[in-house]
């Protein structure tokens, strides 16, 4: 009587070994999941604060070169743009070159 007890509370044991493992093991993989995510998302954080940094520099660069030239004239030059209804004219010994 007293073995088929101790077989009885063995496999409560186990069961209850078997779970309590799960859990543990559920809880630490959950654990090394988040500090991997956390460290993602720091250097998501680095990268998104630099190219803040870069932006704002470049930013600060234009405000600048656009108060030392005319705004109309650095359109012109730099990005090729005119006017509406404009006509352009070019030289063909230019175009040739």
């Amino acid at each position: 009587m007293k073995i088929k007890m101790l077989k009885r509370f063995f496999c409560q044991y186990v069961i209850v070994g078997l779970f309590v493992f799960f859990l543990v093991f559920s809880i630490i993989t959950g654990f090394v999941f988040q500090i991997k995510k956390i460290n993602e998302y720091k250097t998501q954080i680095a990268q998104v604060t630099s190219q803040i940094k870069d932006t704002k520099e470049e930013i600060s660069k234009l405000e600048k070169s656009s108060k030392n030239n005319d705004l109309e004239s650095m359109a012109r030059n730099q990005l090729g743009m005119i006017k509406q209804n404009e006509i352009i004219y070019l030289d063909s010994d230019e175009r040739d070159n």
